[in-house]
């Protein structure tokens, strides 16, 4: 249902929604205690720092403690820098938001939000006093105080409606990765039945996998480093990556081979059918010993039919091998994965070779820092050329919504959302401002009915389809009432504060439009430089990458490329998917040749050529012609030695090089014509 959110919410939305708004009303009614000027601020910051999760809510609380005292520096700096010098003060602060901006997109969770918050909480202490200078200390200190206040509050609250927050979050890890594990079975199951979809589903929770990893920070947070369920967790995600790759590589041998042995295709299914019932197994024994227990015996059955195979010297054996190989690897892996997971539970040491981790991207930070910079340069004309009594919101605005996504890719979707929600914010503070202040002073009165809006932004909050627009509404509710201990805000005041507002996040989102916009040719264009990076590294001479290093870049591209895929049209989508995962697969099959060439399997020709067309992915004047011609050769030689070998373990080998190599041969053309932009 559309509106089953507000209709028909769930209890822990209720419980979020209503915590939450105690904690906003009560952090107002301290500051409004205290007598601070603006004590709006406060439940502002209330809504700002709760998140869905307590983990969450704890680290973004932290983290804006630290932007906020780092933009209070800067603000005070600034002032006393340009004290009279407009020109040279708006310039300076514009550059210092763009600089917060691109630095917070090398980061990633809330070290990046504190990083924005830097360069917006300078901006508005600083605009707050720029009409008095002297007193920018006194302004960046009750700043200070509200954002601290709010915090307090929000934390406080939580500790109170949310008890025993370890056992809690210890319990939920578990059921996160037991859910990323039963979605991934499946799909694994589907490509040994060769489904039709089983690549999208594959590549649809590698793309899933990077984001989980980033939610794990919170559990961490939760659970408060006891134990060693966090580090498990990290390394049974990056487990996952590598199983899922040895699934989209085993789909392609299955079609790179010249047949398939139809001897072969009940074994796959048995196979198959034997793994429907592993997430059942982790559903109903938690430590995953039943789950190992049966993986390891579909390997060691792989293993046996393998060593009857091999022997053989004829075109069935040969091509059932290859395929037999791919499942043997994925197999091997997914029992890797399933140890981990069971360490998890048991609490067994762990390393942390295979863990996920994000790299940094100078090329969005670049872009971010200059669009930003732009913004509010624009912003600080605006204000100097129509000397705008309110021009100091205006910008402030500006900076607000251009720094707090500036982080995001898709920003003009973002963005707009934003200001749809800060429209929602000033409709709904009509009654409290014109209705209820204007008539009584009460505070328990206002509370109820300024607490039934918050109640609807903090519902709002929890559907994903209304997130952003909810962030906004509950951020600017509270602004736009301008309590205050000596009076209210009058229609006139409201008017122009509300004006202000809409006007500066509108110029936000035009903006985003306007300078470095987001289109689909430059989110493939930004996904092919990634993809190029990665190979350029691992065409590098005399470089081994670690295969753990591929397949974590590799994930990374392909959450990109997901997210990417919604904002292009179906056969876009479907292009760029399809390129990402070639580059992808190419890739890490060129290291299964190296890897396997260290062990002496292979001729040092193979390895040579390999390097080759590594590189030659990266030449856009190439024929895709010259591919067929460098690998056809190297397959002929690896076929000779193969048949000529006596000794089972090398020939394993071999078989699992001309596999490897049959997918390199197949997916290189994809994977040249993604590169040179035919997408």
């Amino acid at each position: 249902m559309k509106f089953g959110w507000l209709f028909a919410p769930s209890i822990t939305s209720v419980m979020f929604a209503l915590r939450t708004t105690i904690a906003a009303l009560l952090a107002l009614a301290i500051a409004l205690w205290m007598e601070l000027g603006e004590p709006q601020w406060a439940a502002m910051t209330v809504w700002i720092v709760a998140q869905n999760s307590r983990g969450e809510s704890i680290s973004k609380g932290r983290w804006r403690l630290v932007g906020t005292v780092v933009g209070m520096v800067a603000a005070i700096a600034l002032m006393a820098a340009f004290p009279q010098y407009p020109w040279l003060f708006l310039p300076a602060l514009a550059i210092w938001v763009g600089l917060c901006a691109g630095l917070a997109t090398l980061t990633h969770n809330f070290r990046g939000y504190a990083l924005v918050l830097a360069g917006y909480t300078c901006t508005i202490i600083a605009l707050g006093a720029v009409k008095e200078p002297d007193h920018v200390f006194n302004v960046a200190m009750a700043r200070g105080t509200y954002i601290f206040l709010g915090v307090i509050c929000e934390t406080a609250m939580g500790m109170i409606a949310l008890p025993n927050v370890a056992g809690r979050a210890r319990e939920e890890l578990r059921k996160r990765l037991q859910a990323i594990l039963t979605r991934a079975i499946p799909a694994l199951t589907a490509v040994l039945r060769q489904k039709t979809g089983a690549t999208d589903d594959l590549s649809t929770l590698l793309g899933s996998l990077q984001a989980s990893s980033d939610q794990i920070e919170f559990s961490r947070i939760e659970i408060r480093s006891e134990g060693n369920e966090v580090e498990h967790a990290y390394v049974t995600l990056g487990l996952v990556a590598r199983v899922l790759s040895r699934g989209l590589g085993l789909r392609t041998r299955m079609t790179a081979v010249s047949h398939q042995p139809e001897a072969l295709r009940p074994f796959l299914e048995d196979m198959a059918s034997a793994l429907d019932g592993l997430p059942e197994r982790l559903v109903t024994d938690r430590r995953g010993i039943a789950a190992l227990v049966q993986t390891e015996a579909l390997l060691a059955e792989c293993r046996g039919r393998m060593q009857t195979i091999l022997p053989r010297d004829d075109d069935d054996s040969l091509n059932e091998g290859i395929i037999l190989t791919g499942v043997e690897v994925m197999l091997s892996d997914l029992c890797e994965t399933l140890r981990s997971y069971r360490a998890s539970v048991d609490g067994a040491p762990v390393s942390e070779r295979h863990r996920l981790t994000r790299n940094p991207d100078w090329r969005a930070s670049m872009r971010n820092g200059v669009r930003t910079t732009v913004a509010l340069l624009f912003g600080a004309y605006v204000w100097e050329v129509t000397a705008w009594p309110q021009g100091a919101v205006f910008l402030t605005f500006i900076a607000v919504v251009c720094a707090r996504f500036a982080t995001f890719e898709n920003t003009v979707l973002l963005s707009a959302a934003f200001f749809y929600g800060a429209v929602f914010a000033a409709l709904a503070s009509v009654i409290p401002v014109f209705i209820v202040m204007p008539v009584t002073a009460n505070y328990p009165f206002f509370c109820l009915v300024a607490g039934f809006f918050m109640m609807l932004g903090g519902l709002a909050s929890r559907n994903p389809s209304t997130a952003v627009m909810a962030a906004s509404y509950g951020t600017f509710f509270p602004f736009l009432l301008g309590m205050d201990n000596q009076g209210r805000i009058n229609e006139i005041g409201w008017f122009n504060t509300t004006i202000a507002l809409l006007l500066g996040l509108g110029a936000g989102v035009i903006i985003f439009r306007a300078v470095l916009p987001f289109t689909p040719a430059r989110a493939g264009e930004v996904l092919r430089y990634q993809l190029k990076r990665s190979l350029r590294r691992l065409a590098l001479p005399g470089v081994v990458m670690d295969e753990y290093v591929w397949i974590n870049e590799g994930t990374q591209s392909m959450e990109r490329a997901v997210r990417f895929a919604g904002s292009l049209s179906s056969d876009r989508a479907e292009a760029m998917l399809r390129g990402t995962l070639s580059v992808l697969t190419v890739g890490r099959n060129v290291l299964m040749l190296r890897k396997l060439a260290q062990h002496g399997s292979l001729p040092d020709t193979a390895v040579t050529a390999v390097d080759g067309l590594v590189r030659n992915l990266l030449r856009r004047k190439l024929p895709l012609t010259h591919t067929t011609a460098t690998i056809d050769p190297t397959l002929d030689e690896l076929y000779a030695l193969e048949r000529q070998s006596q000794d089972p373990s090398i020939r394993h080998d071999l078989v699992l090089a001309i596999g490897s190599l049959l997918i390199v041969r197949t997916e290189m053309p994809v994977s040249r014509a993604f590169l040179k932009g035919a997408f």
